[in-house]
């Protein structure tokens, strides 16, 4: 029976164009583009709003620091911060430099002014890239402005003067994304969150209920047949996508592809496994669907993939942990960005067979105990009561 599965799979996949769709042709698009979107790989030109109440050379010279660094694009000089308020929250700006009266006198009294940054923090992805660059920049403003005072007043040396004002130095390395690309971190696991969700939808849908009028035990592989049949083409949907977005986008690749594959097929497996139990469970097609649109299209956010399971409630993050998705997403970003080796993530790989097998065990167990419909009575895909094979505790 399995083989025979497989095979009626591969004609209704074939005669069902939705299918095809859903799983070759719009990931192919989904890659352009998730990779003409974040194409840029980091933020730039975040509009800010500039309050100079001082207006003298050197606030100006400020001013200047900000809009040719690339982060930022200087498009509005309101008058006050009432104004800037108002042009955040319409979001014509994302950040506003507000620079006190008498910024440069104050200085060179020593009296130390406070600049104030403002940022929108509607868009937290926006704010923390604005927040890290406009740091920076007064930093090295600030340290400037402290080494000209004491070159100035104690008539030091430029080099004892620049020993004081950084009384220590620090350097950062960022390691395996030192662009700190968007484009790296994201591009993998929202593409694989997509295919995984693609399975789900087709996969939801496979089992023909006409299975359950043959006898018992001739219903032995029916399941494993459509198991089989998307996690192999689930598999090469993610697997093509995945080299033409490391080829086409240039997407950093510095593990090797046959982990990759694994991984990949472990996922394709787990979630082909739980899609077909719950297909041979429900009949109505719709309740299916909604079943599988439901638990696996929220699931990339769910399992951490841009939110930390690590910064989750301790409740929720052992729940996560059960999710397929969970041992996937940071695995190929590891493996993308760090080279990560199949050894090093072999458990996750594990969970991934594991879980998919002990899914696929049960739904044959199903097909299995699960009763005859009598003759007489049609399985009909718009019953909207969904009832379930009788036999199966379930009432949906």
């Amino acid at each position: 029976m399995l083989a025979k599965s497989f095979k009626q799979e591969c004609a209704s996949f074939v005669e069902n164009k939705i299918n095809l769709l859903v799983l070759f042709i719009i990931p192919l698009f989904v890659v352009i583009l998730l990779g003409v979107e974040l194409s840029k790989g980091v933020i730039t030109d975040i509009p800010i709003a500039v309050i100079n109440y001082d207006n003298s050379s050197f606030s100006r010279q400020l001013v200047e620091k900000f809009d040719q660094n690339e982060t930022f694009k200087v498009t509005s000089y309101p008058a006050n911060e009432q104004e800037l308020e108002k042009l955040m929250k319409n979001s014509k700006v994302r950040a506003g430099l507000i620079i006190p009266e008498n910024f440069y006198n104050d200085i060179a009294s020593l009296k130390s002014p406070t600049v104030l940054m403002v940022y929108d923090g509607s868009h937290l992805s926006i704010t923390s890239t604005a927040k890290a660059k406009a740091t920076e920049i007064l930093l090295t403003y600030k340290a400037g402005a402290a080494i000209s005072q004491l070159t100035g007043r104690l008539n030091m040396s430029y080099k004892e003067a620049y020993n004081i004002a950084q009384a220590f130095q620090f350097n950062n390395r960022v390691l395996y994304n030192s662009s700190k690309s968007f484009e790296f971190f994201l591009t993998p696991v929202l593409l694989a969150g997509y295919i995984q969700s693609a399975i789900a939808l087709t996969a939801t849908v496979s089992v023909d209920q006409k299975i359950f009028y043959e006898e018992k035990m001739t219903r032995l592989g029916y399941a494993s047949g459509k198991v089989l049949f998307y996690t192999l083409f689930g598999s090469l949907s993610m697997m093509i996508c995945m080299i033409l977005q490391i080829g086409l986008f240039n997407v950093p690749f510095k593990g090797n592809l046959m982990s990759l594959l694994i991984l990949t097929i472990g996922l394709s497996f787990s979630v082909s496994a739980f899609c077909v139990m719950i297909s041979s469970l429900i009949k109505n097609r719709m309740v299916c669907l909604i079943g599988g649109a439901v638990l696996f299209i929220p699931n990339s956010a769910m399992a951490g993939t841009t939110w930390p399971i690590i910064s989750m409630p301790a409740g929720y993050q052992s729940f996560a942990m059960y999710m397929p998705f969970a041992h996937y997403a940071n695995n190929i970003r590891d493996i993308y960005l760090k080279g990560t080796s199949l050894q090093q993530i072999i458990g996750d790989v594990s969970y991934l067979f594991v879980f998919g097998a002990v899914i696929l065990i049960l739904t044959e167990l199903v097909m299995i105990i699960a009763d005859r419909e009598s003759e007489h009575k049609e399985v009909m895909d718009d019953d909207i009561q969904g009832n379930i094979h009788t036999g199966i505790p379930l009432d949906i």
